[in-house]
């Protein structure tokens, strides 16, 4: 297919925001051209006046559109809500601090000290959503589909698969950076203060958005949480209490800790939205190009319905009651299978041990190897069940237009997900009573986690080689933008945040269902979410493409709900692993007995006296 480039590569290179549009394979040229022409045509002739350019085409043989604004564009789009607020890392004092800048300061630049990179990426994908099909057009799309007048031209080609995805570029040299200090502040190389934490969040709110530095806001909250408890954890361990105080002590302290740190990421999240703003990503759009570019949410306010509530969990229709049926169906019997597999061969290695006089090298392997396999399976099953509710999502997002509740199927995934990490240990825990074994099993399973995450983090740069193509000869004569956007085009799709706050759950349950009766529960978390976090941002920065920058207080709040929920439950669970407890047991049988004695004593006491 040929296609002529319809912006010189000067223009191209001087745009301040990029936005990559990959077309279908079999969509025709005439399409391509069509809306090519309509993005380039000027506002009072029904187009957006953006620039654009046809440079390439992905390994499926698909075409790649660039489309961009200048600064100049942006500053008319935006209003003067947006563009003089106040911002805590760019004052408007003429001087403007970039994203990644290490403390240096430049003379602000066009849209520079005004617009942060993720705004800029929001005002042009707003200006590609106002686009409209004009009257009495007539555009054949693929399986000769025409787009009727009046029709949303970015919505519909996304809906009928014309538009595969759709995905903002990466801006490198503020990643290096970013990515530099992030890695130095969690491996210890330059740890950064909170207030140098807070600047770091805004940072990458500057650049990814509200979500992504919600996200990493929490994710930080938990770390120094899970630091706290661990210290206190460790210290306590090795504090020889009194039989059986030491299970009551941590089961009341991680019901304490928990809170504190619940309530206090609520007040931060408030605080940090306060600071802030509420962008909103997708408002209603008028045609007019001074109209409002990103309206505000007041502070201290719901975002609006429409937005928290897209995919609520009360309203069931009956195609999603079947997507639910049959995920819960496939991925519990699936699991069970596995679990009856482990125990059935746990048992055969335990009755071979007795068995049998192996060396001390040989008996740790036969010991370790089908737990540490177990685990392995459980996270791939995790993967597995993840995957299957995206395909099993009924109303699937259009590329680039996220919902906040990012994942129809939520609660089922969330209850797969748990059931596959704890279903063993309660079981051991409550029907055969064996707290010996499941201290022994946690771990391992959470020292394999952790051993998967340095692994990986490790492994990174290799990864994202082996994931690159091997470049063409082509490629080299090409400028540098160009090569970065066919690098980029070549990167899987970012997922949603879903993945990643479940991970962060299942290492708090472990935390809270586990700690009273293995209180290195905490320590274990702590550096697996540590590991975590680097993983998360390489994976951002390096590993997938960019994400369209968003806000989702929805999504906050949602996820603040079920670590609450979980937060009641464990209170239950606690309760029903201290009465196995052997120690707790003692314990209140000592001072039932000894609340016998007492009592008889103080009746043979009024005895006497009368």
């Amino acid at each position: 297919m040929q296609l002529h480039c319809a912006a010189p590569l000067s223009d191209i290179l001087t745009i301040t925001s990029l936005i990559l549009l990959e077309f279908h394979p079999e969509v025709e040229a005439d399409t391509v051209d069509w809306l090519l022409g309509k993005i380039l045509t000027p506002e009072p002739l029904g187009g957006l006046d953006l620039l654009a350019r046809v440079i390439s085409q992905t390994r499926a043989g698909g075409a790649i559109m660039v489309v961009g604004a200048t600064p100049e564009r942006l500053l008319l789009e935006a209003d003067e809500d947006l563009l003089f607020r106040h911002k805590p890392c760019c004052p408007i004092g003429g001087q403007a601090r970039e994203v990644g800048d290490l403390g240096g300061t430049r003379p602000t630049e066009g849209v520079y000290g005004m617009l942060s990179s993720a705004e800029c990426v929001t005002l042009v994908q707003r200006i590609l959503d106002r686009l409209r099909v004009g009257e009495g057009e007539e555009i054949q799309v693929l399986q000769r589909i025409p787009l009727l007048p009046g029709e949303p031209v970015m919505a519909s080609l996304s809906r009928l698969r014309v538009l595969t995805s759709i995905y903002p570029l990466h801006e490198a040299p503020l990643l290096q950076s970013l990515q530099g200090r992030w890695w130095a502040g969690w491996c210890g190389l330059k740890p950064f203060s909170q207030r140098e934490h807070w600047q770091l969040l805004e940072d990458i709110r500057a650049y990814f958005g509200e979500a992504v530095a919600l996200y990493f806001g929490f994710e930080g909250s938990l770390v120094n949480a899970l630091l706290l408890k661990s210290t206190l954890s460790m210290f306590l361990s090795f504090y020889p209490l009194r039989l059986g105080n030491n299970l009551v002590f941590f089961t009341i302290s991680s019901v304490v800790w928990s809170e504190l740190f619940l309530q206090g990421w609520r007040e931060k999240s408030k605080a940090l939205q306060r600071d802030w703003g509420t962008v909103v990503t997708h408002p209603s759009h008028s045609h007019s190009s001074t109209a409002a570019a990103v309206p505000r949410v007041a502070q201290g306010t719901a975002p609006p319905q429409s937005q928290i509530d897209a995919h609520p969990f009360g309203k069931m229709s009956l195609r999603r009651l079947q997507h639910s049926f049959a995920f819960l169906t496939c991925t519990l019997c699936l699991s069970s299978i596995t679990i009856l597999m482990y125990l059935h061969l746990d048992g055969l290695v335990g009755d071979f041990l007795l068995r049998e006089e192996l060396s001390f090298l040989f008996h740790n392997i036969l010991v370790y190897l089908p737990k540490i396999a177990f685990t392995v399976a459980m996270a791939g099953m995790d993967y597995v069940a993840f995957q299957l509710s995206q395909g099993l999502s009924p109303d699937p997002e259009p590329p680039g237009h996220q919902s906040p509740r990012q994942q129809p199927l939520l609660p089922e995934v969330i209850l797969s997900c748990l059931f596959n990490h704890f279903s063993i240990h309660l079981y051991r825990a409550l029907v055969l009573n064996d707290l010996i074994m499941v201290r022994f099993h946690l771990s391992v399973q959470l020292a394999t986690h952790l051993g998967i995450k340095l692994l990986s983090a490790m492994l990174l740069r290799r990864l994202r080689r082996m994931r690159m193509p091997p470049g063409r000869a082509h490629q080299e004569h090409q400028s540098h933008v160009l090569r970065q956007i066919t690098e980029q085009s070549n990167r899987p799709l970012c997922d949603t945040q879903t993945w990643s706050y479940l991970e962060l759950l299942i290492s708090y349950c472990h935390v809270m269902f586990f700690s009273g009766i293995y209180p290195q529960c905490a320590l274990w978390c702590l550096l697996t979410i540590i590991a975590k976090s680097c993983m998360d941002l390489w994976h951002l920065c390096s590993g997938a493409r960019r994400p369209f920058p968003r806000t989702s207080p929805g999504g906050n709040v949602l996820w603040q709900r079920v670590f609450c929920g979980f937060e009641a439950l464990a209170v239950l669970l606690n309760s029903l692993l201290l009465w196995s407890s052997l120690e707790f047991r003692l314990l209140f049988l000592k001072s039932f007995l000894k609340q016998i004695k007492l009592t008889h004593l103080y009746l043979a006491s009024l005895e006497g006296h009368s």
